[in-house]
């Protein structure tokens, strides 16, 4: 059981299919209500279309397929959590999002061979929480270069 850092760091929790996830706050943007999104076609399937916010295009993403997660219809009780990472901006679909938690870098620990290869993959580490239980951490570098969402972005010149 190794640990990432002595530092602190701050994570947006995010629930997608029942399981938790964190992003570093300083990557999200904003949380919206589910907007009207229009289907772009012939791309990846975890690209769900784009929507207008405040006259800029903003794409949106399923990220379950990555994660390996069960496939659940979009509702309109979800959100989209607007992400910048690197000069890109993705919007990502979740179910809810409950709060930001400060997590001592001590605490929190590197994947293991027993997750799930698709955790393993897009996550630096999870931290055990007294209530949620596992709060995986996305890595979202690794994340935004999927070859999916590579080969979208390229596709729109962004």
């Amino acid at each position: 059981m190794k640990n990432i850092s002595s530092a602190e760091f701050r994570y947006s929790i995010l629930c997608i299919s029942g399981q938790y996830f964190g992003v570093e706050v300083k990557f999200v943007q904003e949380v919206l209500s589910l907007p009207l999104i229009t289907k772009i076609p012939n791309v990846h399937h975890s690209v769900l279309g784009v929507f207008n916010l405040r006259g800029q295009i903003q794409s949106v993403i399923d990220i379950r397929g990555f994660l390996n997660l069960p496939i659940e219809d979009i509702n309109d009780e979800d959100f989209v959590v607007i992400v910048d990472f690197n000069e890109t901006k993705l919007g990502i679909v979740v179910e809810k999002v409950l709060d930001v938690f400060s997590i001592d870098g001590n605490k929190i620990q590197i994947p293991t061979r027993d997750m799930p290869l698709s955790l393993i993959q897009y996550c630096n580490g999870y931290y055990s929480h007294k209530k949620l239980g596992k709060i995986f951490l996305l890595d979202l570098e690794t994340l935004f270069n999927a070859k999916e969402i590579v080969s979208y972005s390229y596709s729109l010149g962004v």
